[in-house]
């Protein structure tokens, strides 16, 4: 009898389940058009497969660790204050036949956080994916200072972005935030090679600007009860543009240790920020970097 009970309980959480699915599809369909995503499909299919094929490659491996300010009125109208531990894999490459650079980036971070009167906490984090494609334009050594190389890079990006928020003193139905998110964009990168100590020092400089995306935000008000158990879908899915300002850039330097590789040290700057359903999110950061840089 009890066999029977979980198996007609299990089958109606499975139906229920599929249901919510189906409804959410039609309403992101609605929100995303075909070309849209076939758009973003095909930017991603012949661009790997581009990667795959680049020749020289640079891996770097990095750890940041910074101040960071972060809202989220959804969980709480303080403003919390803290410190946040980054872990950065980037992995840059060169096509030989074409000026292209190409860039694959994974980034994962935690932060301790506490608001002003330090009488409650906030524990939160994110994962970051980016890809990028760009051309790269160089200019001759006599052209800007005896031997040195500058070079610039100009492209688009598409990063996908993951994080949760909790809060342990907060009044709101729900305290923990969730979060996600697609960004396109362009990115910049700039190269100075320059000798020094009968080595070559490299100073980058890097910067993306996210220009349109989509983002999972719940409304004013609504649990997350009402989103995922009842299927209330109330305007959870927000177009986002550059009229909220974000920009995640980075100073760094190269020095050499090795014929191969580099001791990279320099600063990170991340500023991310949304407005979306009548709530206000921001976390901006600015950290310390250090790192390894191999050529392979």
């Amino acid at each position: 009898m009890n066999s029977q009970v979980n198996k007609d309980s299990f089958s109606a959480t499975l139906t229920e389940f599929f249901s919510t699915r189906r409804r959410w599809q039609k309403r992101l369909l609605g929100k995303c058009t075909y070309g849209s995503v076939s758009i973003f499909y095909l930017f991603f299919l012949f661009s790997f497969a581009s990667f795959a094929k680049a020749q020289e490659r640079a891996v770097s491996t990095q750890f940041a660790v910074g101040h960071l300010n972060q809202l989220d009125t959804y969980i709480s109208n303080e403003k919390y204050y803290g410190t946040e531990w980054r872990f950065v894999s980037e992995v840059v490459k060169d096509s030989k036949k074409r000026p292209l650079t190409y860039s694959l980036t994974h980034e994962g971070a935690f932060a301790n956080t506490h608001n002003r009167v330090d009488n409650a906490n906030e524990l939160s984090g994110h994962y970051n994916f980016a890809y990028s494609v760009m051309r790269k334009w160089s200019c001759p050594s006599n052209l800007l200072f005896r031997d040195s190389r500058f070079t610039f890079r100009t492209g688009l990006f598409a990063s996908i972005d993951l994080g949760f928020c909790y809060n342990n003193r907060t009044s709101a139905n729900n305290p923990t935030q969730g979060y996600a998110s697609v960004n396109i964009g362009p990115q910049v990168m700039a190269n100075y090679d320059f000798p020094l100590w009968n080595k070559v020092f490299r100073l980058t400089y890097e910067a993306r600007i996210p220009l349109v995306g989509l983002m999972f935000s719940p409304n004013y008000g609504q649990s997350y009860y009402e989103i995922f158990n009842k299927g209330n879908y109330d305007h959870n899915i927000v177009f986002i543009s550059i009229a909220t300002f974000q920009l995640r850039h980075q100073l760094s330097l190269n020095i050499p240790v090795a014929q191969r590789t580099s001791l990279r040290i320099g600063y990170l700057g991340d500023i991310r920020q949304a407005t979306p359903n009548n709530l206000k999110q921001h976390q901006w950061y600015n950290a310390v970097i250090v790192g390894v840089t191999i050529k392979k």
